[in-house]
C-alpha cells in the first residue's frame, strides 16, 4: 500500500508527537489495515524537516501492532530528498 500525506503547501516542517498522531489517525489509520503487507509513507516535497516528536507519534499504532522490527521490514519512506527518508527512520526509535 502507498499512502501520500497531505499537509498545507506552506508546511515545511512537522513537529509534535500530538500531531504525529492526529495525522497517522486522519490520513494512515483507515487505509492501513492489513499490517502484513508492506507500506510505503509519501512525504510531499515541501517537507524539508521532520522533528523526531513528529515520527514517535505518527509511528505509535505501527510500533504497537508491527514492532520495530516489522516497520523495518515493512515500511519504505519516500520524501523530496534520501537524507529526509533516512532521518524519519532514524527516528521511530
Amino acid at each position: 500500500m502507498r499512502i501520500i500525506l497531505n499537509f498545507d503547501k506552506t508546511t515545511s516542517r512537522l513537529a509534535g508527537n500530538p500531531y504525529g498522531k492526529e495525522v497517522y489517525h486522519s490520513q494512515v489509520e483507515d487505509k492501513y489495515i492489513n499490517y502484513s503487507e508492506p507500506l510505503t509513507v509519501v512525504f510531499p516535497d515541501n517537507i524539508k524537516k521532520v522533528a523526531s516528536s513528529f515520527v514517535q507519534g505518527f509511528f505509535t499504532v505501527l510500533v504497537s501492532k508491527i514492532g520495530y522490527e516489522g516497520i523495518e521490514e515493512k515500511v519504505t519512506i519516500e520524501a523530496g530528498s534520501p537524507k529526509i527518508a533516512e532521518d524519519i527512520l532514524g527516528r521511530i526509535r
